[in-house]
């Protein structure tokens, strides 16, 4: 640059340094940040598949439970009925038949018992399976808000 005072150039010259690593610095910045939300919606995505699985596996073993219990209950109507048939029109089982009665009463009671104790797990098993799927849900809220956020569109 002729004709121009030498510190004036400098001047300029540093003004045009500090400028550009400025800006490679916002863009290095930028890059960084790309790349973090990138791995984080990536870490996301990972988690809410892994997530997804376990909510499924979580349904389709309450629906295999509730099957079985459904199961269990229609055997324990029939033992019910069966009880119900040695009883007399007074309530006496005929002494001839109270041996039977006593095998079938005794299977009845015994199915109650496992009713019970398969009602409670699964009552426990469908609180799981909740909080499984809430934590699914969350992910899947948390992922959309980043995608968002990063102004990419999901359809």
């Amino acid at each position: 640059m002729p004709g121009v005072n030498p510190v004036a150039r400098t001047l300029l010259l540093t003004l045009f340094a500090l400028v550009l690593a400025g800006l490679v610095i916002v863009g290095v910045q930028r890059i960084v940040e790309r790349q973090q939300t990138v791995e984080e919606i990536n870490r996301l995505r990972e988690d809410l598949y892994r997530s997804r699985l376990t909510a499924d596996r979580c349904r389709g073993a309450l629906q295999t439970s509730e099957a079985a219990l459904r199961t269990l209950r229609g055997t324990i109507d029939s033992l019910r009925s069966e009880v119900g048939d040695y009883e007399t029109a007074s309530g006496q089982v005929p002494q001839a038949l109270y041996d039977e009665y006593l095998g079938v009463f005794d299977e009845y009671n015994d199915s109650v018992q496992v009713w019970e104790g398969r009602e409670r797990r699964l009552r426990s098993a469908e609180a799981s399976c909740r909080a499984t799927i809430e934590r699914h849900n969350a992910l899947s809220d948390t992922l959309q808000t980043l995608l968002d956020a990063a102004g990419i569109e999901t359809s």
